[in-house]
């Protein structure tokens, strides 16, 4: 695997999700953020929180990605929000305007979490739900 490939990690806090994305949000990496955000946002959290303060590079893919999971949380029922980024993924926001159109937090989650293994576990009625690591 590249070291620029996407890594993805999934916590569950209290009332949210939070998806960790680091590397590059690309063409490589949109089909498994969109599918872990629509599963997470599928569990019945109130909100789910992207952080990409480790992405270092989002391509046009990758924003389209963000709007897509956006629209499939709110129709869900489930709020979206987005840390902001550093370097060309800050700035990709900016220069498209994105910056004002998105819900952002600050990155800094101190709430107590779990992380989640992102691998699919089926439950006996067919759906694939992600599993807590221990």
């Amino acid at each position: 695997m590249a070291d620029d490939a996407l890594t993805i990690r999934a916590y569950e806090e209290s009332d949210r999700y939070v998806l960790e994305l680091s590397g590059e949000l690309d063409m490589g990496g949109v089909a498994a953020f969109e599918a872990a955000a629509v599963r997470l946002c599928g569990l019945g959290a109130d909100e789910l929180l992207v952080d990409i303060t480790k992405v270092d590079f989002i391509d046009s893919s990758g924003l389209r990605a963000i709007l897509l999971v956006k629209s499939a949380c709110e129709e869900r029922g489930c709020r979206f929000a987005m840390s902001h980024g550093s370097g060309q993924a800050e700035k990709v926001f900016e220069v498209t305007r994105l910056v004002d159109r998105l819900p952002f937090r600050k990155s800094g989650v101190t709430r107590e979490r779990r992380e989640l293994d992102l691998r699919a576990q089926t439950s006996g009625d067919g759906e694939a739900e992600p599993e807590a690591r221990v």
